[in-house]
Formats: C-alpha cells, structure tokens, sequence
C-alpha cells in the first residue's frame, strides 16, 4: 500500500481534486495543490535542518494552515510526532527550534523549494496508526477529500 501522506495529498492531486479546498482557515483556503506544494517545500527545509525517518518532532501550533501543513511536511520525511524532542515547531509564523539554531517558516519555505519531499513509497511499520493517533481529524478528512476547518 502506498503511504498515507501519498493518499492523502498527491493522490487527490493526480485525480482531479487539486483545485479543491483542502484547509479553510482565518487567512483564507488553501487548495490541495497548494497544500502538497507548501507541505514538499516545508519538508524539504526541515530535512536541511536534519530532520530525518525517525526523527521526534513537536509541533506546538495552533490550529489552521500552518499546523497542517507542519504534521504532512512531517509525514513526507518520515519524522515521527511527539511531546518532546530536539526540533520544535511553534508560534506565529511558525519557528523551527533546532539544537543550536532557529529557523522561521519562510525560511524553511524558501530552503525547501530548491528540493522539495516527495511523498514515500511506503511508511514504516506503524508509522500510520501513530499518525492516526496522533492527528485523526487532518488524516480522516484529506482521506475523504473533504476540507479542514479552523478557526
């Protein structure tokens, strides 16, 4: 089976939903083209910054486009969600906290469109069930090509 962040992005792109509203927030919709975009760019930044498979991330943002693109930026390099860890997401505009540096959204952006994640073939064992756990309401709704919320 394909991974989920494949499922849940570049598959509704590739059948006909790229145009569709993928997140509704206080800052206006956000298409599923332009969620698999910025989320590829995002990942992308954060692997320049060292985070790999298996890495902890915390993400310590508030609901809305940053939040979602932040967990399938995640998903797409294969970092793991947890309470605790080396790398931490938080504020607004988001701040990357890495060991010995801080990195803001833009930049990570801008860093990750020169090569931005594509999705993996496969996750790990496990690593679908944690992201369920983890974020049920952003995996049930892009499962269902529906569009997220927030206030």
């Amino acid at each position: 089976m394909t991974s989920l962040v494949f499922r849940l992005l570049d598959h509704h792109v590739i059948t006909g939903l790229a145009d569709h509203t993928a997140v509704s927030d206080e800052r206006g919709t956000m298409s599923y083209a332009q969620l698999l975009h910025e989320s590829a760019c995002i990942a992308g930044g954060l692997h320049h910054m060292g985070i790999e498979p298996g890495t902890d991330v915390v993400i310590d943002l508030s609901s809305g486009r940053h939040h979602v693109v932040a967990v399938l930026a995640c998903a797409r390099i294969g970092a793991v969600p947890a309470a605790t860890g080396d790398f931490r997401l938080e504020g607004t505009p988001p701040v990357l906290h890495a060991p010995d540096t801080h990195v803001v959204w833009d930049v990570l952006d801008k860093a990750g469109r020169t090569e931005p994640a594509s999705a993996p073939e496969v996750d790990p064992d496990g690593y679908e069930e944690l992201l369920r756990a983890a974020y049920p309401e952003i995996v049930d709704t892009l499962a269902a090509g529906g569009t997220i919320l927030s206030s």
